[in-house]
């Protein structure tokens, strides 16, 4: 079943409260220096974190070497082990 209601109450059934953000904003894909939400918005990416300041979003040479690496093992928390 497709799931239609807002992100923000999506966000509030799935995420724990001790989880913030400053702004309200559900971004669907980004790329280079612009997000774009699930409406069609664009924003230029003036925040973002770490892994992406250098070279923005989905840089063709850092994408490749994801999935290359995505093939041979992705753990998302790599403090733990």
């Amino acid at each position: 079943m497709p799931i239609t209601d807002h992100p923000t109450e999506r966000r509030n059934r799935a995420v724990l409260r001790g989880v913030s953000n400053l702004h309200p904003l559900f971004i669907a894909k980004a790329k280079g220096v612009l997000l774009t939400d699930g409406e069609g918005r664009e924003y230029i990416d003036s925040a973002g974190g770490i892994g992406v300041n250098n070279v923005g979003h989905r840089h063709p040479k850092v994408f490749a070497a994801i999935l290359e690496q995505f093939e041979v093992y992705l753990h998302p928390c790599f403090h733990v082990m």
